[in-house]
């Protein structure tokens, strides 16, 4: 497996993972699980397409960066505006779950579940 093909296979993971602790109401955890995914995942797609990725875990600039390099930046641009609050709390959840004690509601997984389910799709048809 190329080391790029791991990125895409440990983002798969973690949202599955993601989705197991969501269904044990394991929402810090589950939302720290979709951040990763989400990280993992547009780090794939722009090394598809680049071969390397900035060194980042922000995903609003992952979006971005990845928005450059397809040719229908439209749907990017969608799901950033329906999704802003969701990526948002993806941000927070990366340090907050991780080291903080941090609360996330049941809506707020939902969300990020939605969002990075459609972020797998886009990257999968590119």
């Amino acid at each position: 497996m190329k080391s790029g093909e791991i990125l895409k296979d440990r983002g798969l993971r973690f949202y599955k993972n993601a989705v197991e602790l969501y269904n044990r109401e394991e929402f810090d955890l589950s939302a720290f699980n979709l951040e990763q995914a989400s990280q993992l995942l547009l780090k794939y797609a722009i090394w598809k397409k680049l071969g390397d990725f900035e060194k980042t875990h922000e995903i609003s600039k992952l979006l971005n960066d990845y928005k450059k390099l397809v040719k229908d930046s439209g749907k990017i641009d969608e799901i950033i505006k329906r999704y802003e609050k969701t990526i948002i709390d993806l941000e927070v959840a990366y340090i907050e779950s991780r080291y903080l004690p941090s609360t996330f509601f049941k809506d707020q997984i939902e969300d990020m579940i939605n969002f990075v389910q459609e972020l797998i799709d886009i990257i999968e048809k590119k």
